[in-house]
């Protein structure tokens, strides 16, 4: 066997070699990119929902100021508990998510009388009706099935 043979089987064991290091390689960092990815999945979703909670905490932390009359003025409820509007579907839904979980669900009967129960009256016409009409139309309140009557909250995402 000449020197340029096994120059020759050398540089292609050498090159196997190399080839198997890159391969190896390459898989360890795909596993590694597809880790990374996930986890960062998951600390987006955490961050949406720790900004939702934050929201919604400010809401509240706004709400009960204004109850405690540490607001710089009278809130528009304070004035009139008449429910019409945005602010019906947005009481209606504060306080359904204030007694269920999202997962539950309610007869629109028994919600409405929760939001009399809290001392709110809603305008209209059929008052029934019109409490309804504007709940139906939340982004956060979902249909338990068609004509059931029944609703629930929307569950966020994990």
């Amino acid at each position: 066997m000449g020197l340029r043979e096994d120059e020759i089987r050398r540089s292609a064991v050498t090159s196997r070699q190399l080839e198997e290091g890159l391969t190896k390689q390459y898989e360890e960092l795909s596993a590694r990119a597809v880790q990374h990815r996930e986890r960062a999945e998951l600390l987006q979703r955490m961050a949406d929902q720790a900004n939702a909670q934050a929201v919604n905490d400010e809401r509240l932390l706004d709400e009960l100021a204004g109850t405690l009359g540490r607001a710089c003025q009278l809130r528009i409820e304070q004035l009139d508990r008449r429910l019409r509007g945005q602010r019906l579907q947005e009481i209606a839904v504060e306080i359904l998510a204030s007694r269920l979980t999202p997962g539950e669900t309610i007869h629109y009967k028994q919600w409405f009388s929760w939001v009399e129960a809290e001392g709110f009256r809603v305008g209209g016409k059929d008052p029934q009706a019109t409490f309804l009409a504007q709940v139906a139309r939340s982004p956060r309140v979902v249909s338990a099935g068609r004509r059931s009557g029944r609703y629930g909250l929307v569950e966020v995402p994990a």
